[in-house]
């Protein structure tokens, strides 16, 4: 088996959670900003977490038009309800993936925007994709454990438990998270 590209990945992903989440999923790519953008972030961002943690338009402008921006935005019957963005890391080779957010929980949808995110990367020749993420959320879950259990691995652990965490970005990262989340029998219908 081979990779799907983004276009083929993104198919199968709004055709998988079409089905699960019971009505049209639409995933959208971004590599500049636009007001549309901004807000979608906006509303899941302030919807999702805690006051402290929210962005401000000009923070989200800031970070939107770094270098490297891509951006992912899941529509559900034409209302965004997930996004995943970020951009060239400090380190070369290596993305930042800054925010992703979902309101809707427990259905995938997290892990199949990751994935796109990774297919993503994986054509644009990234090496590897870094974030920071709480031990703990707000509601105790452990986060790091379930980044953990998807494959990253942790590269700091700051003093206020802030976690750096890392995913080496290869064909057989790829193609092992490909084949776990994504029917393998729709890939023959792309």
């Amino acid at each position: 088996m081979g990779i799907p590209t983004l276009i083929e990945a993104t198919r199968l992903v709004e055709k998988k959670l079409s089905t699960s989440l019971n009505g049209k999923v639409n995933v959208s790519t971004h590599t500049k900003l636009d007001e549309q953008i901004l807000e979608s972030v906006m509303a899941i961002d302030h919807a999702k977490f805690r006051q402290n943690l929210w962005y401000n338009r000009d923070e989200l402008r800031n970070r939107m038009n770094k270098a490297g921006f891509f951006c992912l935005i899941l529509y559900l019957d034409c209302k965004p309800i997930a996004y995943d963005f970020g951009y060239d890391d400090e380190d070369e080779g290596v993305f930042f993936s800054d925010s992703s957010a979902t309101a809707i929980e427990r259905k995938g949808v997290g892990t199949l925007l990751a994935l796109l995110e990774t297919v993503y990367l994986y054509e644009e020749g990234y090496s590897a994709v870094k974030f920071t993420t709480e031990e703990l959320d707000q509601d105790g879950r452990p986060l790091r454990q379930i980044w953990e259990n998807l494959g990253y691995r942790v590269i700091d652990v700051d003093a206020d438990n802030t976690v750096t965490m890392m995913l080496d970005v290869t064909k057989e990262t790829v193609i092992e998270r490909v084949k776990k989340h994504l029917p393998i029998e729709n890939i023959a219908d792309l």
